[in-house]
């Protein structure tokens, strides 16, 4: 019920409003001041990553490693302190995410067949003294591009404000460059150009509500009854990696979805317990174990068969 909501506010802000076509973008000009990112990673925007595999053949660890190279910027610091257009790091040391290995390995596998951002840093690392010095990548998110185009346009972390407005448009949402200190409110996203289809679009708005994502696409201005406001297109969506949890049915009758195997609870019945035979129990969005919402279970629920 709550995702439908979220939905459905969504759409009604977009539908209210007007939009105008591309307009200059203030996130498309690149930000050169340099931060101490080593720092910059306690908090903010700072040192997040593409990555990609390096398809080079030849001895591992000099091939075979990962590409990196800074979202929104034309330069990345390597781990032998020059500057270049992407830097190799021989591997990445992904016990640092602190994360399950099925986890680990599903973005692992990302990597080769989507979009990928870590975030992190990139250090200079001793494999030993035959090979010498080589750059490593220490991460401390990984973010996963859910949609089938290559990103275009400046990435944004997009965050819900919780603001509210009798008139569209409606600054409900607040964009932050990545490696940038630059923000700006925003009142709409364009998922027209995300090539997604309506249940993704329903998953990358859910997650925008629950967690926050980031999007890559370019600045429009959307105008109605309180005015104009600024927008930004869709061409990828990243949400955040991370665990999900197992979760068991339990309780005497069935009646309980938890994270925990073999829940015992007193023997009471009561008839809105038979709806669960047949729901499904399973990690929500907000990350806990319950029962999924269907048409079904409500109607099941709203008038339970009596025996």
């Amino acid at each position: 019920m709550k995702t439908g909501l979220m939905l459905s506010a969504f759409v009604a802000m977009g539908l209210a409003a007007c939009t105008d076509s591309m307009i200059e973008d203030e996130f498309a000009t690149e930000d050169t001041s340099e931060v101490d990112e080593t720092k910059a990673d306690i908090g903010g925007t700072y040192t997040y990553y593409h990555v990609e595999a390096d398809a080079r053949r030849c001895a591992s660890p000099y091939c075979g490693g990962y590409w990196v190279s800074r979202a929104n910027r034309s330069d990345t610091k390597c781990a032998d302190g020059v500057y270049a257009d992407r830097c190799y790091v021989a591997e990445i040391r992904w016990s640092l995410l602190g994360m399950t290995p099925d986890t680990i390995d599903g973005i692992v596998g990302a990597i080769h067949t989507s979009p990928v951002l870590l975030r992190g840093t990139v250090v200079n690392k001793s494999f030993g003294a035959d090979i010498g010095r080589l750059g490593e990548f220490k991460p401390t998110e990984a973010w996963l591009g859910q949609g089938p185009n290559a990103p275009t346009g400046p990435f944004a972390i997009v965050e819900e404000t919780g603001v509210r407005c009798m008139a569209a448009p409606c600054n409900s949402f607040r964009e932050k460059k990545l490696n940038s200190s630059a923000t700006a409110a925003l009142a709409e996203l364009g998922w027209d150009h995300a090539d997604v289809d309506d249940d993704q679009i329903g998953d990358g708005i859910t997650e925008l509500f629950v967690r926050n994502i980031i999007i890559a696409g370019d600045r429009y201005t959307v105008r109605g009854a309180a005015g104009s406001a600024k927008a930004r297109t869709v061409t990828q969506f990243y949400t955040r990696a991370r665990d999900h949890k197992t979760c068991y049915v339990g309780g005497c009758s069935g009646q309980v979805c938890s994270d925990r195997p073999g829940v015992v609870t007193t023997c009471e019945y009561r008839p809105e317990y038979t709806c669960y035979r047949t729901a499904t129990c399973e990690e929500q969005v907000e990350g806990e174990c319950g029962w999924t919402e269907t048409d079904e279970l409500d109607a099941c629920l709203a008038d339970p068969p009596q025996f």
